[in-house]
C-alpha cells in the first residue's frame, strides 16, 4: 500500500489546498506506508508530532477536550496512536501515558530546549524546574509547579483577563471549534476544557475525573495527582511554553517583514 503526498511539487499553497491536503496527510501510517518525509507545508496546518500517528483530527480533539491530554507539541506520534486505540475510559488513557512516560518526557525536553526567546525566559525557567522534578521522580512536585506556573501563560496566550469569571472564560477558550483552514492552534488550548472543569469542594462537588486546576489549587487530594495526571500537568506546561515561543517567533517574523517594506 502506497502513500502519495498531494503537496509534492507545489511551492505555494492556498488555504483550501492546505485544508484538503491535511485530510490526506492524516491517513499516513509509517507501519503501513513505509517511511515518508514530513511534507514542507505540513506544519502550516498540523503539529509536527502528529505526523505518522494516523490519528484523525476529531479523535485528537476528543483526547484533548474530554481527557485533558495535551496532544500538541509534546505527545509522540506513537503515543497518540496508542491513545486513540485505547479504551474509552479515562483510566485507559492514563495507563498509556504512564507506559509512554520516558518517550513523553524526552519530547517535552526537546520542545522546551526549543524555547529560547528572551520574552519567555521566566516561563522557560519554570518549565526547567518542573522537568527537573519530574526527571528526579518527584511527579507530584512537578505537577504542582506546572499547574501553578501555567495559568499566567494561559491568560497571555488566550488574552483572557484576570478577574471574576476568568476561569470560566479560560474553559470556554478550550471549547472553541478549530478553524477549518488553520486548526492547529486550537488543539493547544483544547485541554483547558477539562483542566478548568468547575469544581468547588465547599459545595461538596465530586473531584473531577480529569486533571483539575481547581482540585490541585483549592483541595489537593493526593489521589487526584495520579502518575498519569502528573504527566499531563507537565505536558500542559511545556506545550503552552512551546506554543508561546511559536507565537513570538511569528510576531518577530512579522516585525521583520514590516521593517523590510
Amino acid at each position: 500500500m502506497t502513500f502519495s503526498d498531494p503537496s509534492a511539487g507545489h511551492s505555494t499553497a492556498t488555504f483550501p489546498q492546505l485544508r484538503d491536503w491535511g485530510l490526506i496527510w492524516d491517513s499516513y501510517d509509517p507501519a503501513v506506508h513505509g517511511a515518508h518525509r514530513m511534507p514542507h507545508f505540513y506544519t502550516a496546518v498540523r503539529h509536527e508530532n502528529w505526523w505518522g500517528s494516523a490519528v484523525q483530527m476529531d479523535v485528537l480533539l476528543a483526547l484533548a477536550k474530554k481527557h485533558g491530554i495535551p496532544v500538541a507539541w509534546v505527545t509522540p506520534a506513537q503515543t497518540l496512536s496508542r491513545l486513540a486505540a485505547a479504551g474509552a475510559d479515562h483510566d485507559d488513557k492514563l495507563a498509556v501515558l504512564v507506559d509512554s512516560e520516558d518517550a513523553i518526557q524526552a519530547l517535552c525536553r526537546l520542545k522546551l530546549d526549543e524555547c529560547t526567546d528572551e520574552w519567555i525566559a521566566g516561563e522557560v525557567e519554570a518549565g526547567e524546574k518542573a522537568m527537573a522534578a519530574w526527571s528526579d521522580g518527584h511527579r507530584e512536585a512537578a505537577a504542582c509547579l506546572a499547574v501553578a506556573g501555567v495559568e499566567q501563560m494561559l491568560h497571555n496566550l488566550t488574552h483572557v483577563p484576570r478577574g471574576r469569571g476568568a476561569h470560566g472564560r479560560l474553559q470556554k477558550a478550550g471549547k472553541k471549534k478549530p478553524n477549518d483552514y488553520l486548526p492547529k492552534h486550537q488543539y493547544v488550548l483544547a485541554p483547558l476544557n477539562a483542566f478548568y472543569t468547575p469544581y468547588d469542594p465547599g459545595r461538596g462537588d465530586a473531584v473531577p475525573t480529569t486533571l483539575s486546576r481547581h482540585a490541585v489549587v483549592h483541595h489537593l487530594p493526593l489521589s487526584h495527582l495520579s502518575p498519569g495526571h502528573c504527566i499531563i500537568a507537565v505536558m500542559l506546561l511545556i506545550s503552552i511554553i512551546r506554543e508561546t515561543q511559536e507565537r513570538y517567533d511569528n510576531i518577530r517574523d512579522d516585525l521583520l517583514m514590516q521593517a523590510s517594506d
